[in-house]
């Protein structure tokens, strides 16, 4: 069975732990799961063959939340204690001992470890940019510029994505896999519509507003229900932003990241080509829609597309597509130049400080060897449910024709804002602009100069309390 039908299979049988739209491409959050050190097994000991690469002798502490996917029937970290055992081989005298975490509660316990509260942090840490920028911020992250070598930096599928491993000019984040997030159309409304013929089905698929546009007309003429341009609750928002931003080549803040530009002349030129499509029937008003409303609506097979895609929601409404006949057609977001910049789910890993050098050796060690290694790089790629940062690793998929649209497209992913100050307090400023110009409370002029000002104040970095 090869890697994209595997990985099928196991999210059919309930096995693959995938976010939905409020998780940003994470395992869904749950009350059910207890924060706990997984059994180790016993040690193997080196095969006589086995490629000793150093005899460096520490024992560090792995944490990670379940991103990779176990093989049916088995339990949360089986996986991660079989890359141990391997790793093992070629760096014998490195104990690594393992520890599970869930989305509900992981988090506040790492914060809580920063602060000072109970034990020490772990040395090693797989999670996203958006908390790992967060302790880097802290100042309790290791600098990881040395992993960074030209050899490296020149591989990766996009400057985006290094920018997501940086934290205040210096590199915390060492990437393993991701995935952008995109739009998702109904095949045989598409075909019936003839909207389909004004879309590009070649390479990364990438297209223009105008022809955006053209496809709307399309499917507004043949009756068929648009997709929800949704903005009640957060879940999702990345998708609106990649939505609207893109259309007239606008970015959500200026170059430097210093502050909010959502009243710039293209994106204002967005939005109000957006309440113009509305009016026409051609986009819904999600004033009232959650970005989970929009994907369920588009998978029922309600709407001909739906702004709010991304690789574990197709994997994980695989079953009710087929059982609703529902085809999907993936594309990235439309722009006016043709040329996208996409928001992304990126995995990777982090090291925290230790004054013990053998440690932070040690902790460098395992993350080369877990993103690196020949003998399981490809495979965690896999099983982390996304695809290679690195351009060298190539197909992963078997040149599945799905697969490859989504590796065609990580070289179009663009800033990752999430790591910047006051990120989560934007996010509801983002939908309640949404929300005014999609009812008409105010214009776009005066929604995105109101935007722009409670923004930017949650950039200020924020007193700390005596």
């Amino acid at each position: 069975m090869n890697n994209w039908k595997r990985i099928t299979a196991l999210v059919m049988s309930g096995m693959l732990v995938l976010g939905m739209s409020g998780c940003k491409g994470k395992a869904p959050e749950s009350d059910d799961i207890e924060i706990e050190a997984v059994e180790e097994p016993a040690a193997e000991e080196p095969e006589e063959d086995a490629e000793v690469v150093s005899d460096l002798e520490a024992s560090i502490n792995w944490w990670t939340y379940p991103i990779f996917v176990q093989d049916e029937g088995q339990e949360d970290g089986v996986y991660e204690q079989s890359l141990i055992q391997k790793f093992n081989k070629k760096y014998p005298n490195i104990q690594v001992n393992l520890r599970m975490l869930d989305y509900t509660e992981g988090p506040g316990e790492i914060q809580g470890l920063i602060e000072g509260e109970g034990l020490e942090l772990p040395d090693v840490l797989l999670d996203e940019p958006g908390r790992i920028g967060s302790y880097a911020k802290a100042g309790v992250l290791a600098n990881l510029d040395g992993m960074f070598t030209d050899e490296v930096t020149s591989d990766m599928a996009s400057q985006g994505i290094l920018s997501a491993c940086r934290s205040g000019g210096a590199y915390v984040m060492y990437p393993m896999s991701g995935s952008n997030y995109v739009m998702a159309f109904n095949r045989s409304m598409i075909e019936a519509s003839g909207a389909i013929e004004l879309m590009n089905r070649e390479g990364a698929c990438t297209w223009t507003t105008e022809a955006f546009e053209q496809v709307l007309e399309r499917l507004g003429e043949s009756e068929m229900n648009g997709g929800i341009l949704y903005c009640s609750g957060i879940a999702g928002d990345y998708a609106s932003r990649s939505f609207l931003t893109n259309l007239y080549d606008g970015t959500l803040m200026n170059e430097d990241g210093t502050a909010y530009i959502m009243n710039s002349e293209a994106n204002q030129q967005a939005l109000t080509k957006v309440k113009e499509w509305m009016e026409k029937g051609w986009l819904l008003n999600g004033s009232g829609s959650s970005g989970a409303d929009a994907v369920t609506s588009f998978v029922s097979g309600e709407n001909s597309f739906c702004l709010l895609w991304s690789l574990p929601q197709a994997l994980s409404n695989a079953e009710t597509l087929a059982g609703n006949g529902v085809e999907v057609v993936v594309m990235p977001y439309p722009s006016a130049d043709g040329i996208p910049s996409l928001e992304y789910m990126l995995n990777g890993f982090c090291i925290f400080k230790t004054e013990d050098e053998s440690r932070e050796e040690a902790a460098r060690c395992l993350v080369d060897f877990l993103c690196n290694d020949e003998s399981v790089a490809a495979e965690n790629v896999v099983r982390s449910g996304a695809f290679p940062v690195r351009t060298s690793m190539g197909d992963v998929y078997g040149g599945n024709e799905d697969a490859l649209l989504y590796e065609a497209l990580l070289p179009y992913s663009g800033t990752y804002y999430n790591h910047v100050e006051g990120f989560e307090e934007m996010r509801v400023y983002w939908y309640q602009m949404l929300a005014e110009i999609l009812n008409g409370e105010y214009s776009v002029k005066d929604s995105t100069e109101s935007f722009v000002e409670y923004a930017n104040k949650t950039l200020e970095p924020k007193e700390e309390e005596e």
